[in-house]
């Protein structure tokens, strides 16, 4: 069953939109309970299973990857996956630009961040 005005799932792992989702599969060990369950309660706990598994437990897995779907009431609200891959890409130019080093404020030249006197010019760095 989908939430209440949220009609549209979309899978954050594949970048795209699901139209058929699938449940969450049964884990062995709750398999195993829901088993000794039924079979102690001469067969009763077989309606709350199916109660739960069919018409509670929500449609929210994608077929493809496994990954937790997320629901969205229109398409427009999709994130855009070219969002996270231009962040990404700034956060690496950044790290290159720390790792390169910083300008000498006397003689302009590129050295490394953790000098406290430039080897260029031989001015103090600590401020």
């Amino acid at each position: 069953m989908r939430e209440m005005g949220k009609n549209y799932l979309y899978c954050t792992n594949c970048n795209k939109e699901i139209f058929k989702a699938k449940r969450k599969s049964i884990d062995s060990m709750y398999f195993n309970v829901w088993i000794l369950t039924i079979i102690s309660s001469l067969g009763f706990a077989l309606v709350p299973f199916i109660i739960y598994r069919y018409f509670i437990l929500k449609k929210n897995i994608c077929p493809n990857c496994q990954n937790r779907l997320e629901f969205y009431g229109s398409r427009e609200d999709f994130p855009d996956p070219k969002a996270q891959i231009t962040r990404i890409v700034q956060t690496i130019e950044q790290e290159k630009k720390e790792e390169e080093g910083i300008n000498c404020p006397f003689c302009k030249e590129t050295i490394n961040n953790q000098e406290e006197i430039c080897p260029n010019c031989g001015a103090s760095l600590k401020e």
